[in-house]
C-alpha cells in the first residue's frame, strides 16, 4: 500500500501482485489519519507501506513511524518528487476532464509513488 500524504487529502494505491500498481482511495485529512491509514493496511492486507516524501520533513517521518508503530508493518519512506505533476499527466493523456482529474490525482501519485518502488524492487531482485 502507499500513501501520497498531502495537507488536505491523502492518495493511497495498492498492489495485488507486488507488479503493478493501482490507484486505490482518497482520504480526507482529518481526524484520526493514523487510526484511518492503519484500519485501511489491515483491511487491504498490506505487507508493507510505502510513504511518499516531497522533502525531508518531519512529518512524514513522524506519520512513517506511526503507522509502523500502529500496523508493526514495514514502512518505507520514498521520493516523491514530481509525482502529481506525472500523475496528472496520465491523467490528461487518458482524456479526463480536469475537474474529475483534481478529484482523483492523489490516489494516481500514490500508484506513481508505489509503481517507482515496485519498479526498484523488481531491479533489485534481478541484480
Amino acid at each position: 500500500m502507499a500513501i501520497d500524504y498531502g495537507a488536505r487529502r491523502i492518495g493511497i494505491a495498492v498492489s495485488d501482485s507486488g507488479t503493478i500498481a493501482t490507484a486505490h482511495s482518497v482520504l480526507r485529512n482529518e481526524g484520526d489519519v493514523v487510526e484511518k491509514l492503519a484500519g485501511l493496511a489491515r483491511e487491504l492486507g498490506a505487507e508493507t507501506i510505502v510513504v511518499g516524501v516531497a522533502r525531508d520533513a518531519p512529518k512524514f517521518h513522524q506519520l512513517a513511524e506511526q503507522l509502523r508503530q500502529k500496523t508493526c508493518k514495514p514502512v518505507v519512506l520514498w521520493d516523491e518528487a514530481l509525482t502529481t505533476v506525472e500523475a496528472a499527466g496520465q491523467l490528461r493523456a487518458a482524456g479526463r476532464r480536469r475537474r474529475d482529474a483534481q478529484r482523483e490525482i492523489d490516489m494516481h501519485a500514490a500508484a506513481v509513488i508505489l509503481q517507482s518502488y515496485l519498479d526498484h524492487l523488481a531491479t533489485g531482485r534481478e541484480s
